[in-house]
Formats: C-alpha cells, structure tokens, sequence
C-alpha cells in the first residue's frame, strides 16, 4: 500500500514534467510555425505548415497529459494511465509520459491485487 502511494506520487510528477515540456514544445513549434522571432532568419528547410500541423498534434497531447494529472488527482489510476498513454503515442512520442502512464497502470493492478 505504502509502494503504490509513492507509484503514484512519482507517476504523477512525471506527469507534471511531461505536461511542462509538451507545452514549451508547442510554444517553440509555433514559434517556427509562425515564422520565427521578428528579425531573425528561420532555420532553412523546415516546412512552417509542417511545424504548425506538428504544434496542433503535440497541443493535443498536452491536453491529454493534462487531462491525466488531473485524473490521478482524483484518484483514478486506470483512467489516468490511458490518458497518459495516449498523450505519450501522439507525435512528437513522449517517452516521460509513457513512463507515468505504465506506472500508473501497473500500480493499480498491485493495488487491487493486494
């Protein structure tokens, strides 16, 4: 019992750190998106609708990430390592996320196990 508390106390941190970094990733895709910062060249052979289309996959994932901090503040363990799982699976992949979501999950199996 004492172990899955701080499962989920660790899982939810990287949560935190996954949701922080998904944010600065969309702010710096936009960022190229948009045509970079006003009076600097931007970096030669990226595709801005690219970069913009990438921005609105990673926001979603950010969103999903939020939605399973959120979650696991409640308490529903098995929701929020879905919704972390996803947050994980969309592009650009993010490994932190994955992480949490899996220790989320398996947390909650030993919990209901024991």
């Amino acid at each position: 019992m004492v172990g899955t508390k701080k499962e989920v106390k660790i899982a939810r941190i990287l949560i935190t750190v996954s949701v922080v970094f998904g944010f600065l990733v969309v702010v710096t895709l936009l960022v190229i998106g948009t045509g970079g910062i006003p009076g600097k060249a931007g970096p030669s052979g990226i595709s801005t609708t690219g970069a913009l289309l990438l921005a609105a996959v990673k926001a979603a994932g950010t969103v999903f990430g939020l939605a399973a901090y959120l979650t696991i503040a409640r308490g529903d363990l098995r929701k929020a390592g879905r919704y972390a799982l996803v947050a994980s699976i969309l592009p650009p992949f993010d490994l932190i996320a994955l992480f949490a979501g899996l220790l989320a999950l398996f947390s909650h199996r030993e919990g209901g196990a024991g």
